[in-house]
């Protein structure tokens, strides 16, 4: 008899979101999340322009233009009109906005930490737990600014 090897529950999804993340529409980092209700998917998300514009991958992002010795830290993200600023709708809002159920008590599986900005959307939408390689908040941890 041959021995199978299943993987965890948290490792298949994070599977699923690492190949999300590869429609990513950004120069600098794709990201994917996935979100599950009772292990069972209700949304996925990946990092890009808001749909039907101009992307990264077509130069619309200041951010995405910049050399990586160049681009400032984050304090320019979300400013538009800066050299650092970025376009992209981040893969966690993505998968928020085309959840076709409601998201309270779900997990979102993500390619890498949730942003504070994601961290308070996941919060608001009631997502009980987030877990990315290598770490997971609970909801206490999405809501503990301190993390």
């Amino acid at each position: 008899m041959s021995e199978f090897t299943v993987p965890s529950w948290d490792e298949y999804f994070l599977g699923i979101a690492q190949a999300v993340s590869t429609r990513a529409k950004c120069r600098r980092r794709k990201v994917g999340c996935v979100l599950v209700l009772d292990r069972r998917i209700i949304s996925t998300g990946y990092n890009g322009a808001a749909s039907g514009e101009p992307d990264c991958l077509e130069g619309a992002c200041p951010r995405g233009m910049l050399s990586y010795d160049q681009v400032p830290g984050l304090g320019d993200y979300d400013r538009p009109g800066t050299p650092g600023f970025c376009i992209a709708i981040h893969g966690e809002v993505n998968a928020l906005l085309y959840a076709t159920r409601d998201t309270k008590g779900a997990v979102a599986y993500i390619t890498d930490p949730p942003c504070p900005g994601c961290r308070k959307a996941l919060a608001a939408a009631g997502i009980q737990r987030v877990v990315w390689p290598g770490g997971e908040y609970d909801r206490v941890g999405l809501t503990n600014w301190a993390v």
